[in-house]
């Protein structure tokens, strides 16, 4: 009768430590599981470009609408944004021509890597402006009257540069030519604002001096060319750029 309630006990000590052994294993096995999914987790962050992802979800998007294919057609074909920058072209042009202005404002659409953009300028000396002032003549007023025409109905941001040539400007109101090419986009940039009303949050405006040319300040010509102000006009639907690095994650 001993031996068998030695025997007995065994086999239940025996039964005990396996079930130990297993809600050991079960926690294990829990653990290694979280660890996994933690590291999926990780390596799906670190290797995900996110504006590729956004194009991804876009492109999938427009298999099930028409809007995606009418703004981004396929290779070759013209964007509607890049048709509205064009129709914006075609319309100030008109308004220079009509108005013999040729000589003083040029409206054009420039590629910039993969960014469009519409740049309106305006010659400042011996044209629109005063030499070495930057007050609006009446004239140049009545040009931005009509690039605002084509701001009001659009919701395109815009950046007023102002730029000068290389001489020298020391007066009481502008020590350099920093502070007229920022005061003549200022000036721009208030008329917009406060005469015309386009939305302040739109625009932004930055003085650039004589450091960013046209041309080479080497004759009379040139120089009149680099002193300007210019108002671009951002192609607002132009696809987020991706840099090489980018690339790399994905």
């Amino acid at each position: 009768m001993r031996s068998g309630g030695r025997l007995g006990g065994h086999k239940s000590e025996s039964a005990m430590e396996s079930a130990g052994m297993m809600r050991w294993l079960l926690t294990y096995a829990d653990m290694i599981t979280l660890l996994l999914a933690l590291f999926i987790i990780l390596f799906s962050i670190s290797s995900i470009n996110k504006a590729k992802l956004q194009r991804l979800v876009k492109e999938l998007s427009g298999s099930f609408t028409l809007t995606d294919t009418l703004n981004n057609p396929a290779h070759g074909q013209t964007t509607v944004a890049q048709d509205d920058l064009k129709a914006m072209q075609a319309q100030l042009t008109q308004y220079i021509n009509e108005h013999d202005l040729q000589s003083k404002v040029k409206a054009e659409v420039r590629q910039d890597g993969e960014i469009r953009e519409l740049v309106v300028t305006l010659l400042t000396d011996q044209a629109l402006y005063d030499s070495g002032s930057a007050a609006l003549r009446p004239e140049t007023r009545r040009v931005l009257d009509a690039v605002n025409g084509q701001l009001q109905t659009r919701q395109n941001d815009i950046r007023v540069e102002g730029n000068t040539d290389d001489v020298p400007i020391a007066t009481a109101t502008y020590p350099t030519n920093w502070e007229l090419s920022a005061a003549r986009a200022a000036n721009v940039t208030r008329y917009l604002i406060e005469h015309d009303g386009l939305n302040p949050q739109r625009v932004s405006l930055a003085g650039y001096a004589q450091y960013h040319p046209r041309f080479p300040n080497d004759t009379p010509a040139h120089r009149q060319a680099n002193r300007r102000v210019e108002i671009v006009i951002l192609d607002t639907h132009a696809g987020v750029p991706v840099s090489a690095a980018d690339q790399e994650g994905l």
